[in-house]
């Protein structure tokens, strides 16, 4: 596991340092902070509105392309369902494709975006802020403690969202004292006893109540969705699914009955 986490990090670094060699930091800095950048959305205050949301992922080169024909009517059927927010996964190799399609989403459709690649450096956020980006995943485990605290000032600052993503309670601790304002919770991997709402759960006992939290994984069905909530999920992300999937999820984190904090 940590072998391939270190050789995707420095994938990543190695694509990042390519990118920066045609356009240097200085210039993409200062794209960044153009006036003519519309604002982000505030994604912390979208996640606690009422019930539970949904975080849906697209995935172009998924091998699931069964019910939708291209990018821009995956988006605009997500929005339609009243998904709250849309995860651009970025493939390696594939940045100026990721580039172009989000830049064709948010002409047509008007939904917060996250891009669903790992923050590391400093040049990514100042990028995505130039592509209209709302949320950024930065993932505790790459990255000292500093170089945390500092990506999410420089996220925050330019006026995304970080959401600051863990994987136990160590890690939690961490993301709270980096100023995360939203943390996901991973536990995918939990092996234990309890189900994977209970492990999200016994993990969210740790984070303070005007931080919101989201689900990563082991959501798949109305009734998985119903127990994160109760255990104090304020969203839970959906990876690129099946249409219909995605808008059942949808229509029961919006039912009354739904639990919310």
């Amino acid at each position: 596991m940590v072998a391939t986490e270190n050789r995707m990090l420095m994938e990543i670094a190695a694509e990042i340092s390519a990118r920066e060699s045609v356009l240097g930091f200085q210039e993409i800095k200062t794209k960044s902070r153009s006036a003519g950048l519309t604002a982000a959305f505030d994604i912390a205050s979208v996640f606690f509105s009422s019930g539970c949301n949904v975080v849906a992922a697209f995935d172009r080169f998924s091998s699931n392309w069964s019910d939708h024909s291209d990018h821009v009517d995956y988006a605009v059927q997500i929005a339609d369902f009243g998904a709250s927010m849309l995860a651009y996964t970025v493939r390696r190799g594939q940045f100026d494709i990721a580039v172009r399609d989000i830049r064709d989403i948010k002409s047509e459709v008007d939904i917060p975006i996250l891009l669903q690649d790992p923050i590391i450096d400093p040049y990514q956020i100042h990028e995505a802020r130039v592509m209209g980006i709302d949320a950024l995943q930065l993932p505790v485990w790459a990255m000292g403690q500093a170089r945390l605290e500092s990506l999410v000032d420089r996220t925050e600052s330019l006026g995304m969202t970080a959401i600051v993503s863990v994987r136990n309670h160590e890690e939690a601790h961490r993301a709270i004292d980096a100023g995360a304002s939203v943390v996901a919770i991973d536990v995918t991997g939990y092996t234990g006893e309890l189900s994977l709402a209970e492990a999200f759960s016994g993990i969210c006992q740790f984070i303070p109540q005007e931080i919101a939290r989201i689900a990563l994984g082991g959501c798949a069905t109305p009734k998985e969705l119903m127990k994160f909530a109760r255990f104090s999920a304020d969203a839970i992300f959906v990876p690129h699914s099946d249409l219909s999937i995605t808008k059942s999820l949808v229509t029961a984190g919006m039912h009354p009955a739904c639990p919310s904090r």
